[in-house]
């Protein structure tokens, strides 16, 4: 399962890779890939995780998710 995530906030590389590592924290999340032209994470899960994980590890990471698709 493939899940987008559109993120408010991201500037430069620091960013994503903040982004990125708090992604990975999450149980079910295989792999990331985060665009910072696109503002977009692109997430490869194992599992079923619920949205608001990811809206939670964003959050912490000092971002903010637009939507999530």
């Amino acid at each position: 399962m493939t899940k987008k995530i559109y993120i408010k906030g991201m500037t430069c590389d620091h960013c994503v890779r903040r982004v990125e590592n708090s992604l990975k924290a999450i149980e079910g999340v295989s792999s990331v890939k985060v665009d910072l032209q696109g503002k977009v994470a692109t997430i490869e899960l194992s599992k079923d995780v619920k949205d608001e994980e990811f809206v939670r590890a964003i959050d912490d990471a000092g971002y903010e998710v637009a939507r999530i698709e």
